[in-house]
């Protein structure tokens, strides 16, 4: 037995359902989390690294940038284990902020398949997902709609 005899638990293109619900972990969002974006991209912007600053805007304290609201809303899917093997890429998202998410938030995401279509290349095929993420009192505070690549063999892309 070794690596090569691993089995991948990703569903494969043919395995999602459309209209099927479901719902991911939760995770805190951290002082971490902020620093390391704002040094991995370079965007100091005081709303989200100013104390002062923060506590004098509409939202009375800093607040995480969108774009963490994001990357960690899809690490949340990875998570699931549900696209582990099978997905070959995400080709395309749009994103829509509702509430801030504030440090200390806890976020999980319910997501939902809701439409597929096969590609030309045989063995694939499109899976378009509308994702909802929520904050620990369930207050929606982001929406996004997100198109994989998936594969219809686990472990073949």
């Amino acid at each position: 037995m070794g690596i090569r005899d691993y089995e991948f638990r990703g569903r494969t293109y043919d395995q999602w359902e459309l209209g099927e619900e479901y719902i991911t972990g939760a995770r805190t969002i951290t002082e971490a989390d902020i620093v390391n974006f704002a040094g991995l991209s370079g965007d100091w912007s005081a709303t989200h690294t100013n104390d002062v600053y923060g506590k004098g805007t509409i939202y009375g304290s800093r607040i995480a940038y969108g774009n963490v609201t994001f990357i960690v809303s899809t690490g949340l899917l990875t998570q699931t284990l549900m696209f582990e093997g099978t997905t070959v890429a995400l080709l395309d998202m749009q994103i829509s902020y509702q509430e801030p998410v504030r440090f200390e938030d806890t976020i999980y995401c319910k997501f939902i398949p809701v439409e597929k279509r096969p590609t030309k290349t045989p063995g694939r095929g499109l899976v378009t997902f509308h994702v909802f993420v929520y904050n620990q009192n369930d207050e929606q505070v982001a929406e996004e709609r997100l198109v994989f690549l998936i594969s219809s063999e686990k472990g073949h892309m």
